[in-house]
């Protein structure tokens, strides 16, 4: 499938809706060419035109600063995973968090996702790079599932944004308050808020509210006490990753 050669001629957002729209299987290449120092290759890794894998050197998050972002990690945990990187383990940080008991394998998805979506966020932010897609490809392996279009697509800058000033995503997605459909409103309320939230505020509450019920916070409850505890957070991590996208 042909896109354009330069990212100046449309918008990754434009190109990743086409691709989705044909329902391809291949890579997105994005090469910078700077005017200073080595040129930086990004990758964007379709399947049937949905979003699997993203590998960037754009800083993003760790799996790390995710969870304890969201309050899912206290310094003890950080302190433990830091003592097993340091005698050498290969093993990814998910797997070891799982093992040592501070997270749930459910937990490390969400993380993962939102990863994988800082990840996305990034490329968005290259004002030039050459664009090219290729067919034949293999892709890494992909621990979650891929990201929905309404993921990788609502809200992201198109050719027709740039029109009159320079379209400024981050500044956008921060500032917009975020429009709820009923199920979306229904998100917003478990997280008690309204349609006239923005994403700060989404955050912050999704923040707090898994800081006092997740399970692996409460290594003391019972057994009934605890799987409650986790299918409550089941449900606000769901209501927010509706209302996020």
């Amino acid at each position: 499938m042909q896109i354009p050669g330069k990212l100046s001629e449309t918008t990754l957002g434009d190109v990743l809706g086409a691709l989705l729209r044909a329902r391809v299987t291949g890579l997105v290449r994005l090469r910078e060419t700077p005017a200073i120092g080595a040129a930086r290759e990004h990758r964007v890794f379709l399947s049937r035109g949905e979003v699997i894998a993203v590998e960037t050197d754009s800083r993003v998050p760790v799996l790390g600063e995710i969870l304890m972002q969201h309050g899912l990690l206290d310094a003890r945990g950080q302190r433990r995973i830091r003592q097993r990187l340091t005698a050498g383990t290969g093993r990814p940080i998910g797997e070891i968090l799982v093992e040592e008991g501070y997270v749930s394998r459910d937990v490390i998805g969400a993380a993962l996702r939102k990863q994988l979506r800082s990840k996305l966020d990034a490329l968005f932010q290259i004002r030039e790079a050459t664009l090219s897609f290729h067919v034949a490809c293999l892709a890494p392996a992909c621990p979650v599932a891929p990201l929905q279009p309404r993921e990788f697509l609502r809200g992201r800058p198109r050719a027709r944004d740039r029109q009159g000033s320079r379209f400024d995503y981050r500044a956008r997605r921060s500032a917009t308050p975020v429009r709820a459909d009923n199920r979306r409103a229904q998100a917003l309320s478990l997280l008690g808020l309204d349609e006239t939230a923005t994403v700060q505020e989404v955050t912050k509450a999704f923040r707090v509210i898994a800081t006092k019920i997740h399970p692996d916070r409460h290594m003391h409850a019972s057994e009934a006490e605890r799987r409650a505890m986790a299918e409550r957070f089941a449900t606000i991590s769901a209501a927010y990753h509706t209302v996020i996208g």
